[in-house]
């Protein structure tokens, strides 16, 4: 547990330096949320009921901004073949990197989501109900995330195939993420929110459960 503890407080470390990608993430998101109103129109009325899915949408491109570095350094700087080797399994390894960049790319992203959504009238008395859904949600955004860096590992040309890979796993989450917050500015808090809510949560459990193992595998492969 001691040895797991270190892995984690390294990887926070390196996740919140000037170099890591939580400042990139925070102004692409910022930007997004602020500019597509611009390209949409004036109408107040229409931003406002696509206002979840602007959201959403902004959250999940911002997450492909932030994917390919959670393998790629420790595989060039051989700290994931002291992974390898030390007295844990690359399953654990692979969970703390996920949760990791969850702490330093979604939360960060989640926290400024009700200031920023002042630039797309999302209606105030639901801004609860927005980040419930997001921090549900979003946990299956990172750890769907390891595989798709897992996946590109030894390529040179990893942050342009990654997107490619994952874009795809990501639109359950965005269907029933913004599908939630949409049934509710449409029709009220009814059973449909919660359905939605409960298949999201399902998502992220299964993503969460899944995920380390397919990394693993995934992994050996890469060094085999």
């Amino acid at each position: 547990m001691k040895n797991l503890k270190l892995i984690f407080y390294k990887e926070m470390k390196d996740s919140l330096t000037l170099k890591g990608s939580y400042i990139l993430s925070l102004a692409f998101f910022s930007i997004s949320i602020i500019l597509l109103p611009i390209g949409v129109g004036p109408n107040k009325t229409f931003i406002s009921t696509i206002s979840s899915g602007l959201i959403w949408v902004s959250i999940i491109l911002t997450s492909l901004l932030s994917l390919g570095n959670i393998f790629h350094e420790d595989f060039n700087d051989g700290t994931l073949d002291l992974y390898k080797i030390g007295p844990f399994t690359i399953i654990e390894v692979c969970f703390i990197k996920a949760i990791v960049h969850w702490l330093s790319n979604f939360l960060p992203l989640i926290l400024i989501a009700p200031i920023l959504s002042i630039f797309i009238e999302f209606p105030p008395n639901l801004l609860i109900y927005l980040i419930f859904s997001l921090i549900l949600g979003t946990p299956a955004l990172s750890f769907i995330g390891i595989l798709g860096s897992s996946l590109t590992l030894s390529l040179k040309q990893h942050n342009l195939l990654i997107p490619l890979i994952i874009f795809p796993l990501f639109i359950p989450t965005l269907i029933f993420g913004s599908g939630a917050i949409s049934s509710l500015i449409f029709v009220g808090f009814e059973d449909l929110f919660m359905r939605q809510l409960l298949i999201l949560t399902g998502i992220s459990g299964l993503s969460i459960a899944l995920c380390p193992f397919g990394c693993k595998y995934i992994l050996d492969v890469n060094y085999d």
